[in-house]
């Protein structure tokens, strides 16, 4: 059944209540930060507002040291068709489909990705955020509700709509303030606007119609969506860099117009005046005369000249731009890649380097990867459904490698070391350049083939030769 409009209610006004605090977050992905938006104006005075984001430097970062590499998945059963029915249904999904939805939960340090049925009846996802959609749990953390609002491109009368997911149906409506009004007209409402309009019609896979006027039946029996969750609000980089991400645009803005004020150089006279409205016979003054020729003659009664301008102390400054610059760099467990290193660091050392960033990674992905784990789930229940192909989401191994520099050298020498006491697939497994370990055993074991072959045909020849040598000589005995 539909849910109730006093609950949607309830969820529109919770997601208001947050709403400012997540657009904050964008806001400062974007560049548009309180130290910019707000920054003190001095009437006829250099005004140069100086952006420096490092918030969006280090999501940006941290998302491709998490996704830079492919997903690789393995089966513990062995089972080379469930990986090929994988491989196969997300080839059409974007190659930096992963990135994206890491970067959107670094920036509000939780994201969501809904899955769906295109119109052209294969399996795909689309990636929200708490911006623009609401979810809702039990007690258990299991997702009860799901509320996706969005607008129509080019509509002038800029109305909300909201698709609201349950575990049986899907339903629409449009919304005024915290008021939903459901749509009788769900095949529009379903309509994913800048997914090239593919529709959430379920089902197109099984023939079922619209269980109401304005809902569609769910055949998934369960919430389509995953969360990948890092973390709370005040555990995100912006959280974290926000006071220091101001003071560091606003004390750079600041040098930058001190330096802007005082752009024209200006001369102090001392013992003389300068005559600037008395023209000769040229109609030149002595002003111009002074800086047509870049000499001045001065009297001889103690007269003086000299550049007028003001000591800043750069020392203090520098200081103050590199302390706010390195608290940023050590919150965000980072590294400043524009540091000299000594001539002789080992690849153990820069790793070493690495190991702070490498640890806040760690979470990330494994954020990640709970939601990869859901997101087979539904993969395969639309398998099931569509191919009657009944797989098991708990076979399969999903693993992210870091985009990390990583000693393959030293790896294999180990590998080699532990030759006997260490599997092949595992083996494997723990270089970075092997995307699909099955794959790549498979390929093995086939170049392998001719040379099995010719070592039987070698040995089973060798064996007949001596077979008959010793009946032979038995004989004769």
């Amino acid at each position: 059944m539909p849910v109730g409009l006093e609950l949607l209610k309830k969820c529109k006004q919770d997601f208001d209540m947050h709403k400012n605090e997540y657009f904050t977050m964008k806001r400062y992905y974007d560049g548009h930060t309180d130290a910019l938006e707000k920054y003190q104006m001095i009437t006829k005075r250099a005004n140069t507002k100086v952006r420096c984001n490092f918030i969006q430097k280090f999501i940006n970062e941290e998302a491709s040291y998490c996704c830079g590499n492919k997903v690789t998945y393995s089966s513990h059963s062995d089972n080379t068709d469930v990986i090929e029915n994988i491989r196969f249904n997300f080839r059409h999904w974007k190659e930096k489909h992963n990135k994206e939805l890491c970067k959107q939960s670094l920036i509000y340090n939780e994201a969501y990705e809904l899955y769906y049925i295109d119109s052209n009846g294969m399996f795909n996802s689309l990636i929200c955020t708490p911006l623009d959609s609401y979810v809702l749990r039990d007690s258990y953390d299991n997702i009860i509700l799901f509320i996706r609002f969005w607008t129509k491109q080019f509509d002038t009368t800029a109305t909300l709509y909201a698709d609201v997911y349950t575990t049986t149906n899907i339903t629409h409506y449009t919304v005024i303030g915290d008021v939903f009004t459901p749509i009788i007209d769900s095949a529009v409402s379903s309509q994913i606007e800048g997914n090239n309009n593919d529709t959430i019609l379920f089902d197109d896979i099984t023939g079922i119609g619209s269980i109401s006027n304005n809902a569609d039946a769910n055949v998934f029996g369960q919430v389509p969506v995953s969360v990948v969750q890092i973390g709370t609000i005040d555990e995100s980089l912006f959280s974290m860099l926000k006071g220091l991400q101001d003071g560091y645009e606003t004390n750079l803005s600041d040098v930058v117009n001190e330096i802007s004020d005082f752009r024209n150089a200006y001369l102090a006279f001392k013992g003389c005046k300068l005559d600037d409205t008395t023209k000769d016979a040229n109609g030149e003054t002595d002003l111009d005369k002074m800086r047509k020729l870049g000499i001045m003659n001065l009297p001889g009664n103690g007269a003086d000249v000299k550049w007028l301008i003001k000591e800043i102390n750069d020392s203090f400054v520098q200081n103050t731009l590199n302390t706010l610059e390195d608290k940023m760099y050590q919150l965000a467990s980072h590294i400043n890649n524009n540091e000299k290193l000594v001539s002789n660091t080992s690849s153990l050392a820069l790793r070493n380097r690495l190991i702070g960033l490498e640890e806040k990674c760690t979470n990330n992905i494994q954020a990640l990867t709970d939601a990869i784990k859901t997101r087979l789930q539904f993969l395969f229940i639309y398998l099931q459904i569509k191919q009657s192909k009944n797989y098991d989401w708990k076979d399969i191994d999903i693993k992210i490698t870091p985009n990390i520099p990583t000693d393959d050298l030293m790896m294999s020498q180990i590998i080699s070391q532990l030759n006997g006491k260490l599997s092949l697939k595992t083996g494997l497994s723990q270089l970075s350049f092997v995307d699909n370990v099955d794959n790549e055993i498979a390929e093995l074991k086939k170049e392998n083939e001719p040379n099995k072959v010719g070592a039987d045909l070698l040995n089973n020849a060798g064996g007949g030769a001596n077979g008959e040598g010793q009946s032979g000589v038995s004989g004769s005995n």
